[in-house]
């Protein structure tokens, strides 16, 4: 466990643009030992059962064990998404077009699967007494292991070939201004540069035909009050450089702040100066030739980060997490997705950051009115590592599960435009500012994924307490009467 997380995320603590951070290292030490501690979990829990209730029940409980690991590893403080077995296919789309019905859960229980019929295979083979299996059983069981790799993937290939866009056509533009997130992104005597930037490349490619122009996380990195949002510089800014489309949306991250008159939240702190209570954010807003500026707050936040875990247990790391580029105490949420709609009734879902490898939590803007996915991000962080390439990858998974045309806007990292199929139709280069323009389709039919959801991760958490009882009562039993079977 501990060489596979090494090996796949071993720069989340790398270092970055030549500078040598502790902390950075730090929390990448961190990362890289706690989950391979936690995946031991579940193959602990799969030893004990297979010693209770022997290796046929023993098998079932080690897909069961790790699907609950995997459903539970997406929903707590501590959330580490990115090793969960079924995003091992993100480059390899073609052959999973069936996340349309499980989602990456049944990858995970495909890998799982193939994995313990080709283990036991080689033990078969292996054994002294080989010849005397028998030529039949071996047949079997090399049937068994071919049947299972083979019917999954001939599935999904026949599905990636006969599928086709739908939706009505959208005309979309992508900006990747490359700004440095480490020494200009939040530096206060670029902000009006960093604005011009972005007007420069949206002109590049924008025109009257255009439906959204999407801008990546932070674009507008000054923080603006949301109480007050029509007046602030920057907004006006961007109403004046709307005018000329009429029919364009603008999708653009921004730092916002809600300003209270008490604490109304969890995680609203105090401005000694202000003498007022505020709550911050990380916000996806949308701009268009209405007076109407809906947005949304950013809600799977980066553990230690953006949200301090548990804040009862882990209270004394907060001055590390700020030393790692993040804040005191914790950036405020919201408890629903929310849709920019458009006067046409478009639906956009506006993901931010990582969200986009949560893939039931994706369902949810298409549950509520999202045809279109927009994945707006800042992925310069951990520097030209295998990580910005990682986030693009497994998007194409939430693509296919939503069947939803998907566009990521990064501030840089890898912008790109991704069809229903999962197929990465255009993208940019890393390091290089750009502005990439490209037709979507707004797609309304929902798939069985988006309507049940992760339902394979509820069954395995049932079948797991199950396991998990019956292991119990035969231990129980034999303690009490050694000759029970």
């Amino acid at each position: 466990m501990l060489c596979w997380n090494l090996l796949t995320t071993w720069w989340v603590g790398a270092t970055v643009f030549g500078t040598k951070d502790i902390s950075t290292a730090f929390a990448g030490i961190f990362a890289n030992t706690a989950n391979p501690l936690l995946m031991c979990i579940p193959l602990l829990a799969f030893h004990h059962t297979k010693k209770r209730l022997g290796a046929a029940w023993g098998y079932v409980s080690l897909v069961a064990y790790w699907i609950t690991f995997e459903f539970i590893h997406l929903r707590w403080d501590l959330t580490w998404p990115w090793l969960t077995l079924g995003n091992g296919f993100a480059q390899f789309p073609q052959f999973v077009q069936w996340y349309a019905y499980t989602g990456v859960f049944g990858g995970t229980a495909w890998i799982l699967a193939a994995n313990i019929l080709i283990y036991k295979l080689m033990r078969k083979m292996m054994q002294r007494n080989a010849a005397m299996q028998g030529y039949a059983l071996l047949k079997r069981n090399y049937l068994a292991v071919l049947a299972v790799l083979l019917i999954p993937a001939i599935i999904s290939l026949l599905l990636y070939f006969t599928y086709r866009e739908k939706g009505t056509e959208k005309q979309v533009v992508l900006v990747q201004p490359n700004i440095n997130p480490y020494t200009e992104k939040f530096d206060p005597g670029t902000l009006e540069q960093q604005l011009q930037t972005m007007f420069q490349l949206s002109a590049e490619k924008t025109n009257q035909q255009t439906d959204y122009l999407v801008w990546p996380e932070t674009a507008i990195p000054k923080g603006i009050f949301i109480n007050n949002l029509e007046a602030d510089k920057s907004i006006v800014l961007l109403r004046q450089f709307l005018i000329p489309y009429p029919k364009l949306k603008l999708v653009a991250g921004i730092n916002a702040y809600m300003k209270y008159e008490e604490s109304e939240t969890s995680t609203a702190r105090y401005s000694e100066g202000g003498h007022f209570w505020y709550d911050a954010f990380n916000t996806a807003i949308q701009m268009d030739s209405t007076d109407h500026i809906p947005f949304y707050h950013k809600s799977k936040l980066v553990p230690g980060v953006e949200q301090m875990p548990y804040p009862e247990l882990f209270k004394f790391l907060e001055p590390l997490s700020i030393q790692m580029g993040g804040i005191s105490g914790s950036l405020g949420k919201q408890d629903e997705r929310e849709v920019f709609k458009s006067p046409d009734s478009t639906g956009a879902a506006p993901m931010i950051c990582y969200e986009s490898v949560y893939g039931e939590y994706v369902t949810e803007y298409v549950q509520r009115g999202a045809h279109l996915l927009f994945v707006i991000t800042n992925d310069g962080w951990w520097g030209n590592t295998a990580g910005y390439k990682q986030h693009l990858q497994y998007a194409r998974l939430r693509a296919v599960e939503t069947r939803r045309d998907l566009a990521q806007s990064a501030n840089t990292g890898i912008s790109a435009f991704i069809n229903q199929r999962g197929d990465i139709m255009q993208a940019t280069a890393w390091w290089q500012p750009a502005a990439i323009k490209a037709t979507m389709h707004a797609n309304t039919e929902l798939t069985f994924y988006v309507r049940y959801g992760d339902y394979l991760g509820r069954a395995a958490i049932l079948l797991s307490i199950f396991l998990s009882l019956y292991a119990f009562v035969r231990r129980f039993s034999k303690q009490k009467n050694p000759e029970f079977e």
